[in-house]
């Protein structure tokens, strides 16, 4: 039996850096743990041109040219990539990075160009964080990961950028370990720290050295060296030129809840079509937060839901909402019936709680099915999650999957998690929204839902989701809606 070519293994830490033989991809393990995987997309390898304990070098061929691939562990972990032509003409840089995180870890991203930062950070604890910062070079987010997708395509060249024969495009990279998340707030730039903010609400950064451009809906003012830019609802793109290369600087500024329910559940009655149960619910909480007027058509619509059959704990929500709404305590008992039908996973504990409050308001006498249904065993470590804070069981027992949650939202770092869907986004915000106040992390967990939801709202007013669910987890707590 053939044998595999082995790896190239150099100790970083109590960290293993392993390099493929052909130097195609490069893996980084923390115990038996996969933290990322590292690739040039599309470059066919070859052995090692040079291996020492500490560095390893690597020749990669891609169809324009070829990728010279250093990895060293001398200061940290330093990656650097050499891309060059061997055309006659120059031609355009479509080359990518991938990055694909282990089953342990997130990824998180700031892929804004010369300033790019990413982070690989634990699911299920505060730390330690592995930090890759662009030392070199550029870095954007290519395309939208699909939903079963377990990494991320980076370009390393802005769109149209050309390398002609002769030249060379320089990609390095500087891997470091951080305590949190937090901690690589400090490498990024100062003018990055807040670029989320109330609808019209101005933003402003000492850029006006720089080379600024801005869409033309956006009102950008220069004064004392600063620059103060300011847009209506939604999210634009500001491009800023710095000594290092171009930076995408994504600046929200976040409408009003009731101002996107009232359009998701106006669409969702005025197209005329069945409504799922995540439209049926965000026209309910519009509704009951007077977000939008209900007809005799629309109510209409509302009774015709089939929920019951939904098998979803969004279904047992709009049956529970729908029964407060009218008073109707036949609903909230039918709807409790659907519950304790469903495996406890995400929303089951929220769901169960609302049950119990929404019973209290119909006059429903179901407190031991209602304490059933919240004492169930969880379906997965989130659920349980759920289930603690819920609970409000000590710190110690829900803290660090709490800090894990929070980081695959990014904490308070601006940019995106380009693996988790929109309705997981929601899903996971609501859960921070449990976190009881008396614990230690309340503060910090509160704002990154608060970023989230911001995001959230920002994608709706653009058009950039197109359904319902993610808004109604965004507004899936016991009150159903009313706290959000």
């Amino acid at each position: 039996m053939p044998t595999m070519p082995a790896p190239a293994v150099m100790a970083w830490g109590d960290a293993e850096v392993r390099v493929a033989e052909d130097g195609t991809t490069t893996r980084l393990l923390r115990g038996p743990d996969l933290v990322v995987e590292l690739g040039w997309v599309g470059a066919a390898g070859a052995p090692a041109e040079f291996e020492a304990d500490d560095e390893v070098e690597h020749t990669l061929v891609t169809p324009e040219g070829r990728v010279f691939q250093r990895h060293s562990v001398l200061e940290g972990w330093r990656i650097r990539w050499v891309l060059t032509r061997e055309g006659a003409r120059p031609s355009a840089i479509e080359d990518r990075l991938r990055v694909r995180p282990g089953a342990e870890f997130s990824l998180w991203s700031w892929g804004s160009g010369a300033t790019a930062l990413l982070a690989v950070v634990p699911a299920h604890a505060a730390g330690p964080v592995l930090g890759l910062r662009l030392e070199q070079g550029y870095l954007e987010e290519f395309g939208s990961p699909s939903a079963s997708s377990a990494s991320v395509d980076y370009l390393v060249a802005p769109t149209e950028a050309e390398l002609a024969p002769g030249q060379r495009w320089v990609t390095s990279v500087v891997a470091d370990w951080y305590p949190a998340l937090d901690d690589l707030v400090a490498r990024l730039p100062p003018w990055l720290s807040d670029t989320q903010l109330d609808a019209e609400e101005p933003w402003s950064g000492d850029v006006a050295d720089f080379g600024v451009h801005a869409p033309d809906d956006v009102v950008v003012d220069y004064s004392d060296g600063v620059v103060s830019v300011v847009a209506e609802a939604g999210r634009r793109i500001l491009d800023v030129q710095t000594p290092r290369g171009l930076s995408r600087v994504p600046l929200e500024w976040v409408p009003p809840m009731e101002a996107v329910l009232h359009t998701v559940a106006t669409d969702a009655v005025g197209s005329g079509q069945p409504l799922d149960v995540a439209q049926a619910l965000c026209v309910q909480f519009a509704a009951d937060r007077k977000a939008v007027w209900l007809d005799p058509a629309a109510e209409e619509l509302l009774d015709r839901v089939e929920w019951e059959s939904a098998e979803s704990v969004l279904g047992a929500a709009f049956g529970l909402a729908r029964g407060r709404s009218l008073g109707e305590a036949v609903l909230v008992s039918d709807a409790l019936r659907v519950l304790g039908g469903l495996p406890a996973g995400e929303g089951y504990g929220r769901v169960a709680m609302a049950g119990w409050i929404a019973s209290l308001s119909v006059g429903l006498d179901v407190r031991e099915r209602c304490h059933e249904l919240m004492g169930r065993a969880a379906v997965g470590r989130t659920a349980a999650l759920e289930s603690s804070l819920l609970h409000y069981r000590s710190a110690d027992v829900g803290e660090a999957e709490l800090a894990g949650v929070a980081n695959r939202l990014g904490g308070l770092l601006p940019g995106r998690a380009p693996l988790l869907s929109w309705t997981e986004r929601a899903r996971l915000a609501g859960l921070l929204e449990l976190c009881p106040p008396e614990w230690e992390r309340a503060h910090q967990v509160a704002q990154v839902a608060e970023k989230v939801r911001g995001q959230l709202l920002c994608a709706y007013t653009d058009g950039r989701i197109p359904d319902a669910e993610p808004l109604a987890w965004l507004l899936l707590n016991p009150g159903l809606g009313a706290l959000g």
